[in-house]
């Protein structure tokens, strides 16, 4: 953990060094910072909070299993639950006659980080000894580091790109090819409607004669063959479709076994318009390369219609809070002389009313990594916070709150079947979204080394309720199917808990300040905060560094 945390060491050290030449009388529990606490301001102070943040996240839980932030997008095979546009291409060749094929563009792999880059100011004011408004803005950065590859080798891909997209070539000879069957199938209705004319206008008529349900079934099924390949390959002015089966794969064995079972069922009836060199259109010669996933990624017809995965970098305001916190019970009193000292055991508590404004920016529906910079809802909490003071060593605040965003309208991008993490751009909707409310309770025990320094721990559970997402609706696919778009799936992935563990170390002068000493009055405290577990629904799993510097003006202004 120290590795990961080259800030980490450096205040280790800084710590150390202070321990060495840092009287350390233990008079009073005289430290504030590493967390949020239920002290208030005196009266006509001021502190001022800057920092830098930096959290880190690679795997996320999805209903409390641990997975890779790619999720399903990481697979062995890239199929339909990857990518919806699979399935009618599927469908289509298990409609030919191979029952078991299952669509799949090879073997894919994502590998992803998301960093956010935090720069938070805040502003507390001492309205008076019980009260303490304050104001909290943000700069946030937020970067994508990702890598999205398919390897379609060594049978891995029973899709590729269809060659018919090269040139007018392959168009022709496959509507040559296609016309081969379509024709076979007229000239057996001709022959069945001369037979019918004449019982002896061709040798097979007593035959056809007999089995006049199965030859009609046979040209049926012959015309349905047919037109199923010209919708998969294409043929003539006919594009067909981006993704067919590999050239001499399974699926194209068992196409021509298809092929070459009307071709005997044709010749039991003189029909010999199908011979053994009758092929099917040409498939797929080549798996996805490099360049046909970033189309992949790109197009809105045939694609996700999304950014490049690694493009998800926003330098952006987030969001902006205005507060404040009322002091409820002190029993050590709110003097300056013991607002940061408390020698004996007791309790203060304080309420925080916090309005958060949305003025920061949501995760982009194109972005399919995106993290945004912030909900971009307006919010209300209630927290209250309750120091427990054992003795001048050891305390430990308890904060439980509760939050409920305001009901807004957002573009979204809808699914149709649970599990599936991208969505393609014909998805995109606007959807009227009422949040669920938000339970967090935190324990964060604080032990005293000396009057300049505090090491802490922060244990912290979050449970939100599901989200409202008003939709039950329908869209079309670019190829012209209805497919439903279900609120009610993104409804059960908002659902979500998570518990997190945390540490800290601040270096405080406030106590050296409040026995009269000359200097600035400031706390520099660095945080560590991860989170560890998680319950119901999609969470990411964090890792969270915070360095905090708080300047007190007037400090102990009454």
């Amino acid at each position: 953990m120290l590795a990961r945390s080259p800030a980490l060491s450096a205040l280790v050290a800084l710590a150390a060094l202070l321990l060495l030449t840092v009287p350390c009388k233990l008079a009073a529990q005289r430290v504030i910072g590493g967390g949020d606490d239920a002290v208030t301001l005196p009266r006509g102070g001021f502190r001022i909070s800057l920092g830098g943040e930096h959290t880190a996240q690679r795997d996320r839980w999805r209903d409390g299993r641990l997975e890779g932030l790619g999720g399903s997008i990481t697979s062995d095979a890239f199929g339909p639950l990857q990518f919806s546009m699979l399935a009618p291409i599927e469908q289509i060749v298990r409609d030919l006659g191979v029952r078991d094929f299952n669509a799949s563009l090879g073997a894919s792999r994502l590998d992803a980080r998301q960093r956010l880059f935090v720069t938070p100011l805040a502003v507390e004011y001492g309205l008076n000894d019980r009260i303490t408004l304050g104001a909290r803005a943000t700069l946030v950065r937020s970067k994508i580091e990702a890598q999205f590859r398919i390897r379609g080798d060594s049978g891995r891909a029973t899709l590729g790109i269809n060659p018919i997209l090269a040139g007018s070539a392959v168009a022709t000879a496959n509507l040559t090819t296609i016309g081969t069957y379509t024709a076979a199938a007229a000239n057996l209705g001709a022959r069945l409607t001369a037979c019918q004319g004449n019982p002896a206008a061709a040798p097979q008529c007593a035959t056809i004669l007999a089995e006049v349900v199965s030859v009609q079934t046979l040209m049926a099924r012959t015309s349905t063959f047919a037109n199923g390949l010209t919708a998969l390959f294409g043929a003539g002015l006919v594009p067909g479709r981006r993704y067919i089966p590999m050239a001499g794969s399974a699926a194209d064995s068992a196409l021509l076994a298809r092929a070459d079972s009307m071709r005997l069922a044709f010749q039991r009836y003189g029909i010999t318009t199908l011979t053994a060199s009758t092929r099917l259109p040409v498939g797929a010669q080549l798996p996805l390369s490099g360049v046909d996933l970033d189309r992949l990624v790109a197009d809105s017809v045939e694609g996700y219609g999304a950014r490049r995965v690694s493009d998800g970098s926003i330098i952006e305001i987030g969001e902006v809070h205005l507060s404040a916190k009322l002091r409820l019970f002190d029993s050590f009193g709110a003097t300056p002389a013991t607002r940061f000292t408390a020698a004996g055991r007791g309790l203060r508590q304080s309420v925080l009313l916090d309005l958060r404004l949305g003025t920061g920016v949501r995760e982009r529906p194109d972005a399919l990594l995106d993290l945004g910079t912030a909900s971009g809802t307006n919010a209300f909490t209630v927290r209250s916070f309750t120091d427990v003071v054992v003795n001048d060593r050891f305390w430990t605040s308890i904060g439980i709150g509760y939050s409920l965003a305001s009901a807004t309208a957002l573009a979204l991008r809808v699914p149709s079947d649970t599990g599936a993490s991208w969505l393609e751009s014909w998805r995109e909707t606007m959807v009227p979204v009422t949040p669920g409310g938000q339970i967090d309770v935190s324990i964060g025990p604080r032990w005293h080394l000396s009057d300049y320094i505090a090491l802490g721990a922060v244990w912290q559970w979050r449970g939100k309720a599901a989200d409202h997402h008003g939709i039950d609706s329908t869209a079309t696919t670019p190829f012209g199917a209805t497919v439903p778009l279900l609120g009610s799936i993104l409804d059960d992935a908002s659902a979500t808990s998570e518990q997190r563990f945390g540490w800290s170390a601040t270096y405080s002068t406030l106590a050296a300040r409040a026995r009269g000493r000359p200097g600035v009055a400031v706390e520099i405290s660095f945080v560590h905060q991860q989170s560890y577990s998680s319950g119901t629904g999609i969470v990411p799993k964090q890792w969270e560094d915070r360095l905090q510097v708080r300047y007190y003006t007037r400090f102990l202004a009454r």
